[in-house]
């Protein structure tokens, strides 16, 4: 152990202080509570381990040696608060069940089986007990939580990309406009997060064959950057949308009762409706709003565009959009209006959201089009 406060240790103690911060502005706010509530004390749990880095690392340990380990569960924490806060995030009405306390199991079971060996013994047997684990290896009892911290840590944050990847396509089947509900930047703090894991899992392999020395030291500095980055964007996050059904997928469609004959039916109204009162031009628009202006059930509206045109509800509205706005640039008296209007008189709620239509369905970008038709 060392002696003093360094450089290291300073930026883990000011990562701790800054999550307990932004825990506290999560927990503030008033939109997605429940949401919130998970990434403040996901954010807490990351402040109590950093800290207790720090706390190690100095001579604090030795002044307070009654405190060492005592944040060392947590980890079994990460995982299972990034899965429901994910859950809480995307899904209509979700709510915290007795049930789900079975994800902290874990969290438990390892503070009540240290809790007699370890946690009430005295503080110069603490001190004792660290000092031998730091030269002579962990025990069989810690060697095992520390693989088991990996270990669910990995399947946690696997089967949150796989929750994250199908609400992406559900969103596409109920939504027009997505961008403000995407959670890309979720996307990718999992998958960043996710990629982490596998990394302290390979070296913690090294570690134990004995081909590298200890790595606990770049642990800590990781989540001090992963408070920093989930605490900024969890607070700069909307008010979730109404959310999409939780966990029930949208039945297959062999019992809907959808003839062939009624499909094309539909499928025949559903078109003049586009041509005729362009509904596409709502840049809110929705499966069960458009649904209702058919006079049928989004099952049935959804069942049509995904067998009968082979799209989802998503890309079915923007090619309407990106054809009109195709009109609007090649019209000589819209030529005054940038493509920006354009984008948003056609039902876009972005810049950017409309280039990415554009290239999607014509292969080149608003710019390129308008230069090639002049």
């Amino acid at each position: 152990m060392e002696n003093s406060f360094n450089f290291i240790t300073t930026v883990f103690l000011l990562g701790a202080v800054q999550g307990i911060f932004l825990a506290l502005l999560l927990l503030k706010k008033q939109d997605n509570k429940t949401a919130n509530t998970f990434l403040a004390f996901l954010m807490i749990a990351y402040s109590a381990f950093i800290a207790e880095a720090s706390f190690t690392a100095t001579d604090l340990s030795i002044q307070f040696p009654h405190l060492l380990g005592l944040a060392q569960g947590v980890v079994f924490l990460f995982g299972p608060l990034h899965y429901l806060y994910t859950r809480s995030l995307i899904y209509t009405g979700f709510k915290f069940t007795k049930k789900q306390l079975l994800h902290f199991l874990p969290f438990a079971i390892f503070y009540l089986s240290l809790l007699f060996p370890f946690y009430l013994r005295s503080g110069e047997y603490k001190i004792t007990f660290v000092n031998n684990v730091m030269m002579y290896g962990q025990s069989p009892l810690l060697m095992f939580f520390s693989w088991a911290k990996i270990i669910q840590g990995i399947v946690y944050l696997i089967i949150t990309l796989v929750l994250l990847k199908n609400y992406s396509r559900k969103i596409k089947e109920c939504f027009s406009s997505i961008e403000k509900i995407n959670l890309n930047w979720l996307w990718y703090i999992t998958v960043m997060t996710t990629f982490l894991w596998i990394l302290i899992l390979f070296l913690n392999f090294l570690d134990f064959v004995g081909l590298i020395p200890s790595f606990g030291g770049a642990i800590p500095f990781f989540v001090a950057i992963l408070i920093y980055i989930m605490g900024y964007l969890g607070l700069r996050q909307p008010e979730i949308f109404s959310g999409i059904s939780d966990g029930k997928e949208m039945k297959k469609y062999e019992r809907s009762g959808l003839t062939q004959e009624k499909a094309q039916t539909i499928l025949k109204k559903l078109i003049h409706l586009m041509e005729t009162e362009k509904p596409y031009t709502d840049n809110n628009l929705k499966l069960s709003q458009l649904a209702k202006m058919l006079t049928i059930t989004p099952n049935y509206l959804s069942q049509v565009l995904n067998d009968t045109l082979q799209q989802n509800f998503f890309d079915f509205v923007n090619r309407y959009r990106i054809e009109e706005s195709k009109k609007l640039i090649l019209d000589s008296s819209q030529q005054q209006f940038t493509l920006l209007s354009i984008a948003y008189e056609v039902g876009f709620n972005s810049k950017s959201a409309f280039y990415t239509a554009f290239k999607k369905h014509t292969n080149m970008t608003p710019s390129q089009f308008k230069n090639n038709s002049l």
